[in-house]
């Protein structure tokens, strides 16, 4: 390996993804501890002695339910072998994209701006520790555009909705590294290599000394494993899209959420039968408790697209009379609607999160206030988000005690994930009472974790 091949990849851009991240890593400060480590990096892989290290801490978020996502973040030189190896196959695995399909856009890409860049999912929730954050929003405001100017005007009557069962966790990693070579050039052969003992190796904590066969991590940068994930699913996609096409229906694609638009419902189940047996031959099972078929206007309704449109351009959302009727629709809502909307009608709170609400009449600011300072809201907000919730709390007339309400959350939350973006807000708060008494919290949920214990 030449040198110079290794080190351009570790730009300014890499190591922002660093400086930004809430997570607890530790990075070189200075330009001259930067290049030292990379030398060290690129010495360890030439000579053999490189090998990839036990993630220094897990953050671990509520999925819903209790039921915990483990997030694992590498050492700095595990990111740094992941990332180099991403970048030398970046061509490979980014290309021959079926259309209407999101998830597999470049490590440094930056994508065209559509409708809906402030709508999040839980995909773009995670991408919040990626390397470009505001990538994953606009490819998934791109893929909404493109699935509702088809649904919009009428032209298809029902959507299938699909995802796959535990995706990450089914990839088998022998079929990976097949198609990989296949696809590459015999030159990158030994950066594949290099690639699959990472993926072999770092879960050893759990695995033992056996490799690990199936399964990427869903780690906390998450753009390395989200490009193999996506070109895993590039056979299934090219399948998919023939199929649909068959059946006069439309495919797309968002991670491993699946939208199938079409006129005809007796189709679905020949279209199932053979979607399916396809995704077996990869390992890969449909969660069948997510199968929807949709009326189109039921999901139009669902996904609140009429509240939507208030913000359909960009600026929208600081024009007070777009964002008074975007909230007076909003608290429109019944809490039962607002429960059975798309993400419990966390999207639409994410939406105003940023909008201009000062503009408000104090009635109205003051009810949005109570939902952004609701617990279930501030469980799931970044560090970001929570800075900006405090801001908008010391606007109202009677303001909540915002660190109050953040250390009762942290005082009943056994998923850590918060309490690292809390972590990250009271640092740049300068609270450093709230701070400490956030970190001895994530202490104490460590030691339950990794003593088993109950209390």
């Amino acid at each position: 390996m030449n040198k110079s091949d290794f080190l351009r990849w570790f730009n300014r851009g890499f190591w922002k993804a660093f400086t930004r991240s809430t997570f607890p890593i530790e990075i070189p400060k200075t330009p001259a501890e930067k290049a030292a480590l990379l030398e060290s990096v690129y010495n360890d892989i030439a000579s053999a002695r490189y090998a990839p290290g036990i993630p220094e801490v897990e953050l671990v978020m509520n999925k819903g339910h209790g039921v915990a996502r483990t997030i694992p973040v590498f050492s700095i030189r595990d990111y740094c072998v992941y990332y180099f190896c991403i970048k030398e196959l970046e061509d490979v695995l980014c290309g021959n994209r079926t259309p209407n399909t999101f998830g597999g856009w470049t490590l440094g890409g930056q994508l065209r701006i559509r409708e809906n860049d402030e709508v999040e999912s839980d995909a773009t929730g995670y991408g919040r520790y990626s390397f470009n954050p505001q990538a994953w929003t606009h490819a998934f405001g791109e893929f909404n555009a493109l699935l509702f100017s088809q649904l919009d005007p009428g032209h298809y009557t029902y959507v299938l909705q699909l995802d796959l069962s535990n995706f990450y966790d089914c990839v088998r990693l022998d079929i990976l590294e097949r198609w990989i070579r296949e696809h590459s050039t015999v030159d990158k052969g030994w950066v594949i290599a290099l690639l699959f003992y990472l993926l072999n190796h770092w879960n050893r904590r759990n695995t033992g000394l056996h490799p690990q066969a199936v399964g990427l991590p869903q780690d906390a940068l998450a753009d390395c494993s989200r490009i193999l994930a996506n070109f895993y699913l590039q056979q299934y996609d090219h399948f998919a899209a023939g199929i649909c096409n068959q059946a006069d229906a439309t495919y797309f694609r968002y991670a491993d959420d699946q939208m199938i638009l079409l006129n005809n419902p007796s189709k679905i189940d020949n279209l199932l039968l053979l979607l399916t047996r396809n995704l077996d031959r990869y390992g890969l099972r449909v969660n069948q408790k997510k199968v929807i078929l949709w009326q189109t206007p039921k999901l139009i309704q669902h996904r609140c697209r009429s509240i939507q449109a208030n913000f359909a351009h960009k600026g929208d959302n600081q024009n007070p009379v777009l964002i008074r009727k975007f909230v007076e629709s909003y608290l429109a809502l019944k809490p039962a609607e607002l429960v059975n909307t798309w993400n419990g009608g966390m999207p639409l709170l994410n939406r105003l999160l940023w909008a201009k609400l000062d503009s408000l009449p104090r009635r109205l600011y003051e009810k949005i206030l109570v939902r952004l300072t609701a617990p279930l809201f501030l469980l799931q907000a970044s560090a970001d988000k929570l800075k900006r919730v405090s801001e908008l709390n010391t606007l109202r007339v009677t303001p909540i005690n915002f660190n109050k309400r953040i250390r009762t959350i942290a005082a009943k939350s056994v998923h850590n994930a918060f309490h690292h973006e809390a972590v990250t807000f009271a640092k740049g708060a300068r609270d450093e009472p709230l701070r400490n008494i956030l970190q001895e919290r994530i202490d104490e949920l460590s030691r339950i974790m990794y003593e088993n214990v109950i209390e």
